[in-house]
Formats: C-alpha cells, sequence, structure tokens
C-alpha cells in the first residue's frame, strides 16, 4: 500500500475519532458510557477480532510465527531500554511518565484495527502474536516506569503483574497462537458469529478514542516541549530503531512491517491509570497521547511506507 493509500486510510480512521469527539461535546458521549463501552471493547469484541484473525486464511508456517514472537519480544526489550535513557536527557522530574510514553503503544485498542486497515487482515492474526511481549511488559516495565520502586519491592510489582495478566485480549492471543501453530483456520459457525462481534471493534474504539481527547484542554495539550520529544520517539524514533535492527532479520515483509508499525501505535491508555493508581501525574501521559494520537495520522502512513 503506497503513502497516498494509506494516508487515506489513516484519514478515513480518524473520521470516527473526530465524530466521537462531536458526540462527546453534544452530550452523547462520555463518563459511564465511555467507561462501560471501553470495558465492552476490551474484554468482549476485541478479543472475538483477535480469535477469528485465525479464520479462513491460509496460516503462515510455525517457525514463521515463533520467529514473530522472538523477534517483538526483542524489539519491546530495546523499546524499554530507549525508554529508560531518553527522558534522562530531558532532565524531567516525571520521567518515567515519558518512559511509557516511549516504551509502550496502543497496540489493542487502536493497533488492531490500524493494523487491519492498514495491512490487510492477516496482519491481526500476526498483531496478535507480536504483542503478547507488550502485555507482559507493560503491565511488569511499565508500572515500574511510572510508580518507581514502590513499597513492598519489585515482588509486589510481579504479583500486581502477574494479576493484570488475566486479561480477555492475552487470553485470545496465546489461543490464537496456539491455533495457528496447530494448522487450525475455521471455526465454522462460531467463527461467524465471532466474526459479527468482532466487527464492531474498529468503529467503536475509534468514537471512544475521539471522545477521550474531548476530556483535555487543547491548549494545556500542547504547550509541553517534553511531550513531544516523547511522542517524536514513541510514533518515529523507536519504530525506525527496530526497522534498522530487523531488516534483513525478519522472514517476511508483513512480519517486519506489523513489528514496526505496531511500535509506531499512539501512546497506551493504561499509562493514565497506572498514574491514577499509584497517585503520579498522570498530565504527562494525557500530553503524551493526546499529540500521539493526532500526529499518527501523518506519521503511521510515513512508517508504513518505510516498511511496504
Amino acid at each position: 500500500m503506497g503513502f497516498i493509500d494509506t494516508a487515506l486510510t489513516m484519514v478515513t480512521l480518524a473520521i470516527p475519532i473526530i465524530i466521537g469527539y462531536a458526540a462527546h461535546k453534544l452530550g452523547f458521549m462520555g463518563g459511564e458510557f465511555d467507561g462501560a463501552m471501553s470495558k465492552l471493547v476490551i474484554n468482549i469484541t476485541l478479543p472475538c477480532m483477535i480469535l477469528v484473525s485465525v479464520c479462513d486464511r491460509e496460516l503462515p508456517p510455525a517457525e514463521v510465527l515463533l520467529q514473530l514472537l522472538g523477534l517483538s519480544a526483542i524489539g519491546y526489550v530495546i523499546a524499554v531500554a530507549a525508554a529508560f535513557v531518553v527522558p534522562r536527557l530531558l532532565h524531567a522530574s516525571e520521567s518515567g511518565a515519558y518512559s511509557f510514553v516511549i516504551a509502550f503503544g496502543n497496540v489493542g485498542f487502536i493497533g488492531f484495527p490500524v493494523l487491519g486497515a492498514v495491512l490487510g487482515p492477516d496482519a491481526v492474526l500476526y498483531a496478535a502474536i507480536a504483542n503478547i511481549p507488550w502485555y507482559i511488559l507493560s503491565s511488569s516495565a511499565g508500572v515500574l516506569m511510572i510508580s518507581g520502586v514502590p513499597e513492598g519491592g519489585v515482588a509486589k510489582v510481579a504479583r500486581e503483574s502477574a494479576k493484570r495478566l488475566l486479561s480477555p485480549m492475552l487470553g485470545a492471543s496465546v489461543v490464537v497462537l496456539a491455533m495457528a501453530l496447530a494448522g487450525v483456520n475455521d471455526l465454522g459457525v462460531l467463527g461467524d458469529g465471532l466474526s459479527n462481534c468482532g466487527a464492531f471493534t474498529t468503529p467503536a474504539a475509534l468514537l471512544i478514542c475521539g471522545s477521550s481527547l474531548a476530556n483535555y484542554s487543547a491548549c494545556e495539550m500542547v504547550t509541553n516541549w517534553r511531550a513531544y520529544v516523547a511522542c517524536a520517539m514513541r510514533l518515529v524514533g523507536v519504530p525506525l530503531l527496530l526497522f534498522c535492527v530487523f531488516r534483513g532479520i525478519a522472514p517476511t515483509q508483513l512480519t517486519l512491517a506489523v513489528i514496526v508499525l505496531g511500535q509506531a501505535m499512539p501512546v497506551a491508555t493504561n499509562g493514565i491509570l497506572y498514574c491514577l493508581m499509584y497517585g503520579m501525574d498522570a498530565k504527562p501521559v494525557m500530553q503524551g497521547m493526546f499529540l500521539s494520537v493526532f500526529a499518527s495520522v501523518v506519521t503511521i502512513p510515513l512508517m508504513a511506507l518505510l516498511v511496504a
């Protein structure tokens, strides 16, 4: 897919975000409605979308999927390492928040719909497998970035992280990996039902994203220069770094594209939840999320052109 086609796809995806923003301002969305709808997407429709990603398509060889998982894990380790270094150079008191902004993109809520739209339906299967390390690291290293080492030490973080890993999205991703390795690509009438449910994910996620942005004052979100640096690393720096590392190593072009574009997503929203959970200032993460959602309309087509 060329730059123009990808850019048009991103504009198409941006329209529901704008509609969600307007719906919030008009009083149709927001508050408890957004919370309930988010839970529905994360716990029901997105896992359905993941589960049917193996259906009715030729599955890649097992070694390709295992290489994808391994390269993705290495990619996240590289991203986390960069995220610990760069914010220290900014001399910011909220360096942990900027570390989270750099390291963790919204690979689920926004990533699956965008990758499916830009790279095609096969990318959803690859993304489900490539995102498995994200669930582990975002709930462990991500928490440490936000909170530092809390009272109770790393052991407490490990226990809490293990609880957060018990999520429908991770469960669906593990099931999909097992099915793909076993060569199962047909769920029959169950797959048709899950597909109908999963189709709700993309429009719902984008509408909620737009409604969430309406909670913030635009002026307050765009006046922090450190947030721009962190967003540049999130959307361009980390993907470029991984492209240079994995180019020539990735077993297929789709593997490379999913890893690079998966790392080019806007900031993960669970960073805000971690800030609130541990009593930290959530504004840097909010600023990063606000800026990265809008900037990604331009940067994702550029990254897609790079890996095309």
